[in-house]
């Protein structure tokens, strides 16, 4: 009676563990072109939060590459953007933010700044008129 018991509990840790996970993982890549510059974006976005790359090229073979990663609030990716600077050694970390719509993203501007090692904008400072990156 107990092993059968021990074997139904066994049973059912195994049947919750192996269930289908609730949160649906999205991927998505965004790209800005103009002319000479482009900027590429991949997203990876799981419930709440998200996490992926982040490629900029410039003229003169200037790349900048880095990871961002942060939480999503309603259509606005708020995060920080971990890159390493053109010619730069050490990696650095600024704010990082994205509007999102159905086909395209905006690219967040204002006046970063780090706290205790997280990065922010300045909630009055944050616009978003720069470049707007379409949905491959």
């Amino acid at each position: 009676m107990v092993r059968n018991l021990w074997f139904h509990f066994f049973m059912l840790l195994l049947i919750l563990g192996c269930g289908e996970n609730q949160h649906k993982r999205q991927s998505e890549t965004f790209v800005f072109n103009d002319g000479r510059d482009t900027i590429s974006v991949i997203l990876h976005a799981v419930g709440q939060t998200f996490q992926g790359s982040y490629t900029e090229h410039r003229p003169g073979g200037v790349l900048v590459t880095g990871e961002i990663s942060g939480n999503v609030y309603q259509d606005t990716l708020q995060g920080s953007l971990y890159y390493t600077p053109y010619k730069g050694r050490e990696k650095r970390r600024k704010a990082f933010a994205l509007l999102k719509n159905k086909d395209h993203c905006i690219l967040g501007k204002g006046a970063s700044y780090i706290y205790m090692g997280i990065p922010y904008f300045k909630s009055e400072t944050l616009t978003f008129n720069g470049h707007i990156l379409t949905k491959q």
